[in-house]
């Protein structure tokens, strides 16, 4: 190879006056730049059309600042475009038949919904104990078959990020408690039946939803608590945890999600207030091992290729561990940068990755 290795992040720029910013990830966009110059490799922002239009340009980190400049084609793509919408565009059917082509590799594919994750992890009777009982929410029946198994279920819309969206309903003696998680007056109504229940929930659903088994999760100041587990491929089925944090739920709030008030704890801080240190350390190492496993199996069952993902477990109070959601892009807000001057393992992991697709491809 005569130029240095290339590696581009593709994703939403918004572009006003003199001004450039790529939304949630730009800080993380700087990190990525500032690793790849220590790598001594070429690293580029770019969006949808302009990659796919052929505009030959992207965004570069020179001299503290993003400028707009002239760039090779990218051996490696890291996915990062935010909107499902965008991912089930013409605009994108043209960029896979391109890369295709051009024999350019992209990961993180695409989003993968909550339906087929639940399928594809279901497939391996290992991770059976770890997977809340979940089906697509369909009928009244489905419902009424969860009230007798369960005291507490959840539905969420299948494409459903940041814990929006979701509700939370508790079987009482005299009806059902339906809770939501996106902030509304009057979230928590009560319903006498299942018929009236699910009148409302259709009503409300604007999507296809899966309905779950509620986790009885442990909890800090009756805050419900759960863990996000960034999981970065090495290569081929090599994975490791690059970060790993508790989520503190608002209070009041059942979902634990940054997004939806939740804060972010030191997860040896978490299990150590729950546990002694020997056991606090080996609940760690066991979820560990489970999002490894989660992350290789969802790598080894998709189509297209996948490098990262965030893991979400909770523990229920009989201590036993659940794997909760996998996210396709996860958030770079629970894996919070020190300083600006610190690179996270998360952004090194991304580069060490692409860089090695590059090697192996030669």
């Amino acid at each position: 190879m005569n130029q240095p290795p290339t590696v581009a992040v593709l994703t939403e720029i918004f572009e006003k006056d003199s001004h450039v910013h790529f939304g949630s990830i730009h800080d993380f966009c700087e990190e990525l730049a500032n690793y790849s110059m220590q790598r001594q490799s070429i690293f580029y922002v770019t969006s949808l059309s302009m990659y796919v239009k052929n505009e030959k340009s992207g965004y570069r980190w020179i001299e503290g600042e993003w400028r707009k400049t002239e760039v090779p084609p990218a051996n490696v793509i890291y996915n990062r475009l935010h909107s499902r919408k965008s991912e089930h565009s013409y605009l994108f059917d043209q960029l896979i038949e391109k890369l295709k082509d051009e024999r350019i590799l992209m990961f993180n594919h695409r989003f993968l919904h909550k339906w087929e994750v639940h399928q594809y992890l279901a497939n391996h009777s290992y991770l059976h104990p770890y997977l809340p009982k979940t089906e697509l929410f369909r009928d009244k029946q489905t419902l009424d078959s969860f009230f007798t198994q369960f005291p507490v279920v959840f539905i969420k819309p299948i494409h459903g990020s940041q814990g929006r969206h979701i509700f939370r309903i508790e079987k009482k003696e005299n009806g059902f408690l339906l809770d939501y998680s996106t902030s509304m007056k009057d979230a928590v109504q009560q319903y006498a039946s299942t018929s009236a229940l699910f009148a409302s929930l259709k009503e409300r659903l604007k999507s296809a939803a899966v309905i779950q088994q509620g986790i009885d999760m442990k909890t800090i100041d009756g805050r419900p608590i759960d863990f996000r587990l960034l999981c970065h491929r090495v290569h081929d089925s090599e994975w490791r945890v690059t970060s790993a944090i508790a989520r503190m739920a608002k209070q009041e709030q059942f979902v634990a999600n940054l997004a939806r008030g939740g804060e972010i704890v030191p997860i040896d801080k978490v299990l150590q207030q729950w546990y002694e240190r020997k056991k606090a350390f080996q609940q760690k190492m066991l979820l560990k091992d489970i999002a490894i496993e989660a992350a290789t199996v969802l790598a080894s069952e998709t189509e297209g290729l996948y490098g990262e993902f965030g893991i979400d477990l909770a523990i229920d109070q009989e201590h036993k561990p659940w794997i909760i959601e996998v996210n396709t892009k996860p958030s770079k807000q629970t894996d919070m940068v020190a300083s600006k001057r610190f690179i996270r393992p998360s952004a090194k992991a991304v580069i060490d990755y692409c860089l090695s697709l590059i090697d192996e491809k030669e």
